[in-house]
């Protein structure tokens, strides 16, 4: 078979994959044999490659407001195998339980199912089959496998949305087409889209439709396609801008921990989420109205608010909030506008910029301080802090790391601990340890690791001509 002899030859040369995936070859080869005895033996080129998960540093539901996130991926996510079939359909295996079969056509007419874990890979099949053509693209056959756990908080529903239209994109040669390439110039467009293709909206010429119903950003796009190894990375969205690529200290370590609280976008957090997006439209809403303004988003809302200082030395921040707390359409008790103004704020305008400084200065006490700081915030004006996530974070503090926050949309989910790469292991095993003490119930799901960045969306191998990744992301 031409893809079993082609990948299994080159897995054999210990500098094929790259650093961070050398730990995945026994994964990778029992995913291209699972490939084979689902789809055949057909002597035909297939796209192997790897779409990791993203942790969100900083920058806590600020990108779909217009604000900044600290970002980075990590060496956990999607291995896919796919290769181009003649069914005009797309048919998908999981090398487990955790997602059953699929079999759907290439159409704009599917209807995908709120619920199912199949909602993202049909989504982001129907928006390419309606923004390039169905006739124009083929079927193909997918063999996948996930070391991320499902509602993780580690955007795990953005990367099978990358996976699945990296997948088609490449077995359909669709960065040659005229409709893609007058509209995707590079991996930031691509992220914009890819976002646009998760939330609905339209991309440029390319025309939206339902998304998978979450009112979300692009920062998990952004960083699962363009993180480079051993940085984080500073963008600003709405639209998406890359600000910089900032190194990670060698002498630090990132211990990560998934709580084993799911927080699935399409089940229980799902409303939870949107509310808070919601609330960051009413914001800009209630501003507009009492002032007078044609914000767009609370980062215009914010430079607006800065503009109408009296001095360089007033902090237009309670000038802000208490333009907020007087509304009487939202109620101060179920949506503290306020609350949701100050947390951007602080987010966007004191904490990553802070972050940034500290992690250039290689400050890791103030590093850690702006983390704990930032989750603390989280909580008390989002209100999407689980309990568990809580404890995490303050046994991570208690345990001398220097800092800690949970990530992601919330609601359950994962939290990382900032600390001596030299003191990592002997770490993670004390925080596990403390863990299981106060919440022994998690244990089934709850797992720990020491991660450093790496990058963004890799193309392990592909048998026909073209580079889809290279020619996007360099």
């Amino acid at each position: 078979m031409l893809i079993l002899r082609a990948v299994e030859s080159k897995l054999r040369d210990p500098a094929f994959l790259p650093f961070e995936l050398r730990g995945k070859r026994a994964a990778l080869l029992g995913l291209l044999r699972l490939f084979g005895e689902r789809f055949g033996d057909p002597d035909r080129a297939a796209f192997v490659g790897f779409v990791p998960g993203r942790i969100e540093v900083l920058g806590k539901h600020t990108d779909y407001a217009g604000g900044h996130s600290l970002l980075a991926v990590l060496d956990r996510g999607f291995l896919v195998v796919a290769s181009r079939n003649g069914l005009g359909r797309v048919r998908m295996v999981e090398d487990s339980r955790e997602f059953e079969p699929v079999d759907f056509p290439v159409s704009a007419e599917l209807d995908p199912r709120i619920g199912s874990w199949s909602n993202y890979p049909m989504t982001a099949v129907k928006r390419a089959a309606a923004n390039f053509g169905a006739s124009a693209l083929a079927g193909m056959d997918v063999a996948f496998s996930s070391d991320l756990a499902v509602g993780s908080g580690m955007s795990g529903s953005s990367a099978l949305i990358i996976m699945t239209f990296a997948a088609l994109a490449a077995v359909n040669r669709l960065d040659e087409s005229a409709v893609f390439r007058s509209n995707v110039h590079d991996g930031v467009d691509l992220a914009m889209y890819l976002a646009c293709v998760e939330n609905g909206q339209s991309f440029r010429e390319l025309v939206g439709g339902r998304g998978v119903g979450t009112f979300g950003g692009s920062e998990d796009h952004t960083s699962i396609l363009n993180a480079r190894a051993g940085c984080l990375s500073l963008y600003r969205f709405a639209p998406t801008i890359w600000r910089a690529d900032i190194a990670w200290p060698e002498e630090w370590a990132m211990a990560v921990c998934f709580s084993g609280v799911r927080a699935e976008k399409t089940r229980e957090a799902l409303e939870k989420y949107n509310h808070l997006s919601i609330r960051a439209r009413a914001v800009v809403e209630e501003w507009n109205r009492a002032m007078g303004t044609r914000c767009t988003n609370m980062r215009e809302v914010a430079d607006e608010a800065a503009a109408r200082a009296a001095s360089a030395a007033e902090d237009p921040l309670p000038e802000a909030t208490r333009v907020l707390s007087s509304s009487e359409r939202y109620p101060q008790a179920e949506w503290d506008l306020a609350g949701r103004m100050r947390q951007f704020w602080i987010e966007d305008r004191r904490h990553v910029p802070g972050a940034v400084r500290a992690l250039a200065a290689r400050d890791a006490t103030a590093f850690g301080e702006i983390s704990s700081a930032s989750h603390a915030d989280s909580r008390r004006y989002l209100g999407n802090i689980a309990a568990e996530i809580d404890e995490l974070a303050t046994s991570a503090r208690d345990l001398e790391a220097w800092g800690a926050s949970g990530f992601g949309a919330g609601f359950g989910g994962s939290a990382y601990a900032v600390l001596p790469a030299a003191l990592a292991q002997g770490f993670v095993e004390r925080w596990k340890a403390r863990y299981a003490v106060r919440y022994p119930e998690r244990q089934a799901e709850a797992w720990f690791l020491v991660t450093l960045p790496v990058g963004g969306l890799t193309e392990i191998s592909r048998e026909r001509p073209g580079r889809w990744v290279d020619g996007l992301w360099g």
